[in-house]
C-alpha cells in the first residue's frame, strides 16, 4: 500500500509565483504505478507529478504562492487522495473496495485525534490559529468608555480610574507582545490576568450596584430612559469582562492554545467538537468568546459552546445568574415605570 512517509519531512520551496512542494512516499512504487498516477492527475486537473529517484519516489505538487489555506489544503488532499485511486488498479475490485473502506476509516479517526501543536513555521506561512488583534482592541475600547457613561455613583472612587487602569494594562500588554525576549509569554500572560481581574471586579461592582438600586430605589430607577440606559451598559459591560476571563483562561490562554493545544479543551467549540466543518488548525479567538459571552448572557445557558472543566461551568453559572438579574429587574422595573 503507498502512501506519503510519515517519517519523512516535506521540501517546500518558491518558484517565481508558486510553491512546489516534494512530498516523501512509502511503499513498492513500479513504472506502471507512476504512469496511473499521472493519468489520473491529468484527468481530475491536479497539479501535481509522481518524481521516482533512487532513494524513494516523490509526489511534486505546485500550489499558487496567493491561494489560500483553503485551496492550498485541498490541493494537498487532491494529490494524495489520488494515491489510493492508483494503488487500486494494481488490486481487484474487492481488495480496492476494503481499501477504501479502510482508508476512509483511518480518515476519521485522524479528524478526531486531538489537535496537535502547530509548529511556528506552519504559523508563518499560513497564518494559522493566529489572532486578530481588533476584536480585542475594539471590546477593551468600549470597556474603557462604559464607565464613563455610567452614573458617577457606581464608581467607588472618580469614575476615571478603572477605564486608566485598563488602558494603562492594554498599552503594557503590547509593549510586552512585541518583546522578543524569553520571558515576554510570562510578562503577557501575567499582564493580561492583572486586567481580566480588573474587568471582573468592575463588572462585579456595576451589577451590585444597579441590583441595590433596583431593590432600594436609586436615583435612575425613576425614570425608564434612564433606567434602561444604565441596565444596557452594565450588562454590556458584564459580557465584554466574561468573554475576557474566556480567553485569557480557556486552555491556559491564547499562547498556549496556539503553540500547545490541549487534548481536552476547557470549552468545547463547534470546530472542535466536528473538524470537518472548519479548516485544519483551526483555534477559537477573542471573537468567539465575545460570542460566547453574549449567547450566555441572553439564553442563561450554554447554546453551541459547551462548558467542560469545572471552573468554565462555574463561571458561565455566574454570569447566566448575573445577567438573568439585570435583565429580569431591569425590564420588571422599566415596565412598572412606564404604567
Amino acid at each position: 500500500m503507498t502512501d506519503i512517509d510519515p517519517k519523512s519531512d516535506i521540501e517546500v520551496h518558491a518558484v517565481d509565483e508558486q510553491v512546489i512542494v516534494r512530498v516523501p512516499l512509502a511503499g513498492p512504487v513500479t513504472g506502471e504505478w507512476l504512469r496511473r498516477y499521472q493519468r489520473l492527475a491529468r484527468a481530475t486537473g491536479v497539479p501535481v507529478q509522481a518524481q521516482a529517484r533512487p532513494d524513494r519516489t516523490w509526489l511534486v505538487v505546485s500550489v499558487p504562492a496567493e491561494g489560500n489555506q483553503r485551496e492550498v489544503a485541498a490541493t494537498m488532499d487532491a494529490a494524495r487522495a489520488l494515491i489510493a485511486e492508483a494503488d487500486a488498479g494494481e488490486r481487484g475490485p474487492a481488495a480496492a473496495q476494503a481499501e477504501s473502506i479502510v482508508r476512509d476509516w483511518w480518515a476519521r479517526r485522524q479528524e478526531s485525534a486531538p489537535r496537535r501543536p502547530v509548529s511556528k513555521v506552519e504559523v508563518a506561512h499560513t497564518g494559522i490559529g493566529t489572532e486578530k488583534p481588533w476584536p480585542l482592541v475594539g471590546a477593551l475600547a468600549v470597556a474603557i468608555a462604559v464607565p464613563l457613561l455610567l452614573p458617577a455613583r457606581f464608581s467607588v472612587g472618580p469614575s476615571w480610574i478603572v477605564p486608566a487602569v485598563v488602558a494603562l494594562l492594554l498599552a503594557a500588554i503590547v509593549v510586552a507582545d512585541r518583546a522578543r525576549d524569553d520571558r515576554r509569554p510570562v510578562a503577557v500572560r501575567v499582564l493580561s490576568l492583572a486586567l481580566v481581574v480588573v474587568l471582573v471586579a468592575e463588572a462585579a461592582g456595576v451589577t451590585a450596584r444597579l441590583i441595590i438600586d433596583l431593590v432600594e430605589g436609586g436615583p435612575e430607577t425613576n425614570s425608564a430612559t434612564d433606567l434602561l440606559s444604565v441596565g444596557f451598559g452594565v450588562w454590556l459591560y458584564t459580557i465584554l469582562a466574561f468573554a475576557s476571563l474566556y480567553w485569557v483562561l480557556d486552555g491556559r490562554g491564547p499562547d498556549a492554545r496556539l503553540w500547545t493545544p490541549p487534548e481536552y479543551p476547557d470549552l468545547a467549540f463547534p470546530e472542535q467538537l466536528n473538524p470537518v466543518v472548519t479548516v485544519p488548525g483551526w483555534r477559537p479567538q477573542f471573537f468567539d468568546y465575545l460570542y460566547l459571552g453574549f449567547t450566555n448572557a441572553t439564553a442563561f445557558s450554554p447554546t453551541d459552546v459547551m462548558p467542560l472543566a469545572r471552573w468554565a461551568k462555574a463561571t458561565m453559572t455566574l454570569q447566566a445568574a448575573g445577567s438573568l438579574a439585570i435583565l429580569g429587574l431591569v425590564i420588571a422595573r422599566a415596565v412598572n415605570i412606564l404604567q
